[in-house]
């Protein structure tokens, strides 16, 4: 039995421990990517539009971590210290929701918006009407139907 400094003998089953491998995930921003953060942000809370400070400034989140989100700048916004209490573990499309702001992105939002199948059908819509210059209404155009 091996003996630790002081001379007390210790069982080999303490002295033996299994390595665990250590997870992968960071939960924090370094301050490079918080200083990205707040430059995109132009200096403003991403959800209340209140100018901050970068030493009063919270990188939130769009997914939480407890529900999967991961610590990147594609997943983090600038946000106030209010806001980020008010937002909790909720996601950023159902915090804004509650804030009573719809259809907002936040500035580092990566994605760019597909046009809707409404919209695409009033494209394809209008493009098949022309303005008549002496009435001023719309009209179907002839020229499909040849």
């Amino acid at each position: 039995m091996p003996r630790d400094p002081i001379g007390i003998k210790i069982p080999n089953y303490l002295l033996e421990t299994k390595s665990r491998p250590k997870k992968s995930s960071k939960r924090i921003l370094r301050i490079r990517d918080k200083q990205i953060l707040y430059r995109r942000a132009k200096k403003k809370c991403e959800s209340c539009g209140r100018k901050i400070d970068f030493d009063e400034m919270h990188s939130g989140h769009k997914n939480a971590a407890s529900k999967g989100g991961s610590a990147t700048l594609r997943n983090s916004v600038c946000i106030c210290a209010r806001c980020n209490k008010l937002q909790g573990t909720d996601s950023w499309v159902t915090f804004m929701k509650k804030m009573g702001r719809f259809n907002t992105r936040s500035v580092t939002s990566g994605k760019k918006r597909k046009a809707t199948k409404k919209k695409m059908a009033k494209k394809s819509l209008s493009q098949n009407y022309w303005v008549n210059p002496l009435t001023g209404r719309k009209e179907k155009s002839n020229l499909f139907n040849l």
